[in-house]
């Protein structure tokens, strides 16, 4: 029995997911499909392929047969349905190439790099909290292959305390960490916490000799509470140690020349995440692992005919959000960036 090897390429705020599955019927094609919805960006792609079997030449020498890969262009016509409105919109078929996405390195072939590209317009659009349905109409007459996701609804942040005037946030000597804490619904499942700090370079009489973004990823693959706290809502949240604040800046940060000091600005807090199915997929793999797992990994999908996942994302940022002064100080007697001459 020859094996293919699925990629499922999650990056952004999500771990990379690998599923290896068996074809155990010779020249019978197999739909693999990859997507993420998010209401944040102005684009979507849609990764629509085939698989199957040759019983005379090997899996990996098929991958690189673009041929192989992909559905010829008049074959399927692919569509999104808004659940609740009843409206669709046709998705074209674009070279991810061209589009800014080449195909990583690897077993299958990179040129072309077909995928489906979803522009929202008119009465269709992607909103938190609405279901969607990728439709594939197969020339042949076959069903269409179709799956569902449900985008999650804006997070609401309630640790740090952000609804002052000027929201503050600390990174303490005298406190081990700073608790970040945010509120989902049920399709918000795995979430990544960003921090885009900047600061000024300032000479030594005041003036901004330079002003810098940097981004932080503080924290990866943070897990929602399983059990709801009333009508829906869930608890995530994280503590980020004081160190990590420190040893970021450090990492990326020199001694300014001569002079010169820095200035915290103030720095933007985005929590993004999603995945309902995901979640799914890990439960399923999970419950299989082990001493005394099965020999055999059962497969997860969402798809209704074929391997692959649809599901969604969502975030929320707070921008404007200014570094205590008592960071500051801890900063300045800190052995891991007493040298950086932050100032306030």
């Amino acid at each position: 029995m020859k094996k293919l090897l699925l990629l499922l390429p999650f990056g952004l705020l999500l771990s990379a997911c690998s599923n290896d599955f068996e074809v155990t019927a010779p020249w019978k094609e197999i739909p693999v499909v990859y997507g993420i919805l998010s209401p944040q960006d102005s684009a979507h792609y849609i990764r629509i392929e085939k698989a199957f079997i040759d019983p005379e030449r090997s899996a990996f020498e098929i991958a690189q047969i673009a041929d192989s890969l992909y559905y010829p262009e008049n074959s399927i016509t692919v569509w999104m349905e808004r659940i609740d409105n009843q409206s669709r919109i046709q998705l074209q078929r674009v070279d991810g190439a061209l589009e800014g996405y080449p195909r990583d390195a690897g077993v299958f072939a990179g040129q072309p790099n077909w995928l489906y590209k979803l522009n929202p317009t008119g009465n269709f659009s992607l909103e938190p909290g609405k279901s969607y349905r990728l439709v594939i109409e197969r020339a042949d007459g076959k069903p269409d292959v179709t799956a569902e996701t449900t985008l999650p609804k804006d997070f609401f942040i309630t640790k740090p305390n952000l609804s002052t005037q000027v929201p503050v946030i600390g990174f303490e000597k005298n406190v081990p960490g700073t608790p970040i804490e945010w509120r989902t619904d049920v399709n918000g499942y795995f979430f990544n916490i960003t921090f885009r700090i900047r600061y000024h370079d300032k000479n030594a009489n005041g003036t901004i000799a330079a002003t810098h973004e940097l981004v932080w990823d503080a924290a990866k693959n943070v897990e929602r509470d399983s059990l709801s706290i009333g009508n829906g809502v869930y608890l995530a949240s994280k503590e980020i140690p004081k160190n990590s604040f420190f040893n970021f800046l450090a990492q990326n940060l020199q001694r300014p020349v001569g002079n010169m000091y820095r200035e915290f600005q103030a720095c933007d807090l985005i929590i993004s995440g999603g995945g309902r199915e995901i979640k799914e997929y890990l439960q399923t793999a999970n419950a299989n692992s082990g001493l005394t797992g099965a020999e055999t990994f059962p497969n997860y999908t969402n798809i209704s005919e074929g391997y692959g996942i649809f599901t969604g994302k969502n975030q929320t940022t707070v921008n404007n959000i200014r570094i205590t002064t008592r960071t500051v100080d801890s900063m300045n007697v800190s052995s891991i960036t007493d040298t950086l001459r932050f100032r306030y």
